[in-house]
């Protein structure tokens, strides 16, 4: 029964938005973005330069937070340099990335996307309704960067693993304590 009452407003949300003009057509052009960048992958310099502002903002999320957590950033590059079989197309390097505060530094581009979200609603969708195309097309374009950007690399999750362990264990532990407490409170 939880699962339907969580189901149903989100379901409601969903037909809220779907029903606000532009937001289809935007959604749309965020998917095609997001499709072309993707797409692009395989040439970096054609990646580096569409994923820019995506590019930048995962990287300045990291190092604002590794600078408020006291990880000490040591250096920031946005050039695409290849690493193994791929690319990477920009970086932050820390002194002092620990148990404590390197899981939120290597999880930090997440909070893109609340960004991103709210340039497609607030930016995108109004421009769309008000015939604003090339703003449309501009805040569409920068909501799917946002949106490719928010994800934590690969290297980002192995840079701050232990420490996301360490966090894990400990929810984990948590759930099952106050589970437990619960049932013998009964």
């Amino acid at each position: 029964m939880p699962a339907c009452n969580v189901l149903i407003p989100a379901i409601e949300q969903l037909r809220a938005y779907l029903a606000v003009s532009g937001f289809v057509p935007s959604l749309l052009l965020v998917v095609l973005c997001l499709a072309l960048l993707v797409r692009v992958r395989a040439t970096p310099w054609g990646l580096a330069i569409l994923a820019l502002p995506g590019t930048v903002a995962h990287e300045l999320s990291h190092f604002v937070v590794g600078s408020v957590l006291l990880a000490k950033p040591s250096g920031f590059s946005l050039w695409p340099s290849r690493s193994g079989t791929g690319w990477r197309l920009g970086a932050v390097s820390f002194r002092r990335i620990g148990i404590l505060n390197g899981a939120f530094v290597a999880l930090a581009p997440l909070s893109l996307m609340p960004l991103a979200w709210l340039c497609l609603l607030r930016v995108s969708v109004p421009a769309w309704a008000g015939g604003h195309r090339l703003q449309w097309f501009l805040a569409g374009y920068l909501a799917a960067t946002l949106f490719h950007g928010c994800l934590p690399s690969l290297t980002d999750i192995r840079q701050g693993g232990r420490s996301l362990i360490v966090y894990l264990s400990v929810c984990g532990l948590c759930w099952i304590s106050i589970a437990a407490l619960r049932t013998w409170l009964r």
